[in-house]
C-alpha cells in the first residue's frame, strides 16, 4: 500500500515489568521511553507506558508499545492487543484518508493531537481499534526532543482534535503542521 505503513502495535498488559522485560530481550533492545500518565478512572487508560523503537524513516516509525492497564477481572481481556497505528506520509494524507473513511460511513470514534503525531482511532467491522497517524515533526530529532520533556510525558493522550476544523483550514491555505497545534 503506497503511502500508508505499519508503525505501532499496542500491547496491554497487566505485568508491565515482565513483558517490557520479554521485549527488550526479544528485541535486544532496552526500553526506548517511558512514561507515567496521569491518574484515570478508565481501566483502559494506562497506568505506564514503555516504547520500543526499532526504526525510523521519516515520516515512518515502527515500534512497539506496552500498556499497563488495569485488571478487568473475569471473563474480559486485561492482556493481548489494545490497538495498531497506521501511518500515513503526511497530515494532509491523514486527512484524504479520513474523507474517504467518512462517505464510506466510518467516523473516527475519537481524535487527538498526542504530540509526536496527529491520529484518528476507528474501529473496524469487527471492533478491533485502529489508529490512523501522521507525524507532527520534520525530524525525528525535533520528535524526540518533545518526547523528553515534560509536558509530554505528564500527558501523553495530548488534546482532541477536530478533523472537520483541520479541513477548513487546509481549504483556507493555513499550514496544517500548526493547526493541529491550536486548541
Amino acid at each position: 500500500m503506497a503511502g500508508i505503513r505499519l508503525s505501532e502495535v499496542v500491547l496491554r498488559t497487566t505485568d508491565y515489568e515482565r513483558l517490557c522485560d520479554f521485549y527488550s530481550l526479544l528485541l535486544d533492545e532496552p526500553r526506548t521511553v517511558e512514561m507515567t500518565p496521569p491518574a484515570s478512572e478508565d481501566p483502559d487508560e494506562p497506568t505506564r507506558i514503555c516504547f520500543f523503537n526499532f526504526y525510523f524513516d521519516h515520516p515512518y516509525t515502527e515500534r512497539i508499545a506496552i500498556f499497563e492497564c488495569a485488571d478487568l477481572g473475569p471473563g474480559k481481556s486485561s492482556h493481548g492487543m489494545h490497538h495498531f497505528q497506521l501511518r500515513v506520509p503526511s497530515i494532509d494524507a491523514l486527512l484524504d484518508r479520513y474523507r474517504g473513511l467518512k462517505a464510506a460511513g466510518h467516523r473516527p470514534i475519537e481524535s487527538a493531537n498526542h504530540g509526536p503525531g496527529t491520529s484518528l482511532y476507528y474501529l473496524d467491522p469487527d471492533g478491533n481499534k485502529l489508529e490512523l497517524s501522521a507525524l507532527n515533526f520534520a525530524s525525528q530529532l525535533q520528535m524526540r526532543e518533545f518526547m523528553d520533556t515534560p509536558e509530554f510525558k505528564s500527558n501523553p493522550n495530548g488534546f482532541p482534535v477536530d478533523p472537520e476544523r483541520l479541513i477548513e483550514g487546509q481549504r483556507a491555505g493555513r499550514d496544517l503542521h500548526e493547526l493541529v497545534w491550536q486548541r
